[in-house]
């Protein structure tokens, strides 16, 4: 791993310090000198340069990236190489991740989950509606707030892109990553084309470790966590016996959000959106459809 900014030479760009990283690349902050600004620079680790699956999916995250110009979203502004380095410029978030703010803080209160649900809804609406995006890694540390207040999504190395074919059928990944604390059931199982119904289970999970300062199921392995989002017996308990000043409405979204089958899940995000509102007005909900079960028990 390269820590130093002098031992990477790169056009046009001074690296500055480095944000983050992670196993197959890293982050840094960095002045464009081509726009002369302040950006974000990914870059691929050397390693995994000669390696054709990760380079197509490193080019296929920034295509994504680049393609999807909504306000909540992080946008890349262009793939670049070198003679040793792949590397994709964009938009520098001046602010934080909640997965860092959760470290400090513990938890958040729940005007701030709604407002997060609310941003994300609409962002990840429009990414599935207009580039059949599904993100597979919807967790605190990838949903960002900058000084403005703007609450932005960032990280879409493992997103999934439907891909119309001309039969109508839809390819099905050779396999779905995702984070074992957040991950959706059809992830795990690996056996269905995802749809938006999948992020919408991991924003679930990321609202209820955000408001409670838990995660879903804490003290497991990764592939103990796994089974757990899977398994009908595996059950949370309600939000409100760790945060007794959450509201009913709360819970009854989250419960719904949780729902181990999709096929009774919150089934888009303008649903999610509306739902998130009617929590803030407190409206309250109907009774949700029985017989199916969710990652999230309801009621004290």
């Amino acid at each position: 791993m390269i820590n130093n900014p002098i031992q990477i030479q790169l056009p046009d760009i001074r690296l500055i310090n480095k944000i983050d990283e992670g196993g197959m690349s890293s982050i840094w902050k960095a002045m464009d000198l081509s726009r002369n600004e302040i950006v974000a620079v990914k870059i691929l680790n050397k390693e995994f340069t000669a390696n054709e699956q990760d380079l197509e999916q490193f080019k296929a995250e920034q295509k994504t990236m680049a393609e999807i110009d909504h306000p909540g979203i992080v946008k890349s502004y262009e793939l670049r190489k070198t003679d040793s380095f792949w590397y994709y410029v964009m938009e520098y978030v001046d602010g934080y991740n909640f997965g860092a703010l959760l470290q400090r803080k513990q938890h958040l209160i729940e005007v701030d989950c709604l407002l997060i649900c609310q941003s994300v809804a609409l962002a990840l609406d429009y990414a599935w509606n207009n580039h059949g995006v599904v993100h597979c890694d919807i967790k605190p540390d990838n949903i960002m707030v900058n000084s403005d207040g703007e609450i932005k999504l960032t990280d879409l190395g493992l997103c999934y892109t439907y891909r119309f074919l001309k039969d109508g059928r839809q390819d099905i990944p050779d396999h779905v990553m995702g984070t074992p604390s957040y991950i959706s059931p059809e992830q795990v199982y690996g056996d269905v084309e995802l749809d938006c119904r999948a992020d919408i289970y991991s924003l679930g999970a990321t609202l209820y470790h955000l408001a409670t300062g838990r995660m879903l199921f804490p003290k497991m392995t990764s592939d103990e966590m796994m089974k757990a989002h899977c398994d009908e017996l595996s059950q949370s308990k309600d939000p409100r016996v760790y945060r007794p000043d959450l509201t009913e409405g709360f819970c009854q979204m989250l419960e719904a959000m949780l729902v181990k089958d999709r096929n009774g899940r919150v089934p888009s995000w303008s649903d999610v959106y509306a739902m998130s509102r009617d929590v803030e007005r407190g409206i309250k909900f109907k009774p949700r459809l029985t017989g199916f079960i969710s990652s999230m028990k309801l009621g004290l």
